[in-house]
């Protein structure tokens, strides 16, 4: 067994900070991660002050639908990837809503054509006005700011952290 001698380090002015920058480093990438998760929320009903606010809170809870009201707008709103569910989950439930530029198609030829149409609507609006745009942005904007983070504070820090840990141990 070899002797290894335990030395006490004491916490420099430098390490403090440098624990303090990894720390602060650390809590704005899990913030970034967070915000690049959270769904976008659109409005199910415009006038909440209309219907029974609580039924239909109810409804959504029992079908585990994420959604906050805004009280001052009296505005529904739900998870832009659970709009159909929670349209049937109402409806089943007899709260039916009339939803602008909502058709049911009972031919297929009438389908198909409008989803061509739709087709050729996407590609003629601008790209930020895409569906797809937003979420993608918010991923990009996510990973470059944890890019920047990592190639400038915390490789630095921890080559500091590294580097102060070897000269200390030389000079003993």
């Amino acid at each position: 067994m070899a002797n290894t001698k335990w030395t006490q380090r004491t916490l420099t002015h430098k390490d403090a900070i440098l624990y303090a920058v990894l720390t602060c480093s650390a809590m704005l990438v899990t913030a970034i991660i967070i915000w690049a998760k959270t769904p976008n929320f659109r409005p199910l009903i415009d006038d909440l002050s209309l219907v029974d606010a609580v039924k239909i809170t109810d409804v959504l809870d029992m079908q585990k639908i994420a959604y906050y009201a805004d009280i001052e707008s009296h505005m529904l709103y739900i998870d832009e990837k659970h709009t159909q569910d929670a349209r049937l989950a109402l409806a089943r439930a007899g709260f039916v809503f009339e939803y602008p530029k909502y058709e049911l198609f009972s031919a297929l030829p009438t389908a198909c054509a409008k989803l061509e149409s739709q087709f050729g609507q996407y590609a003629k609006i601008p790209i930020w006005q895409q569906p797809w745009f937003m979420p993608v942005l918010r991923l990009i904007m996510g990973t470059l700011v944890i890019v920047i983070f990592i190639v400038a504070v915390v490789r630095p820090a921890l080559r500091a952290l590294i580097d102060d840990t070897a000269l200390n141990e030389q000079q003993k």
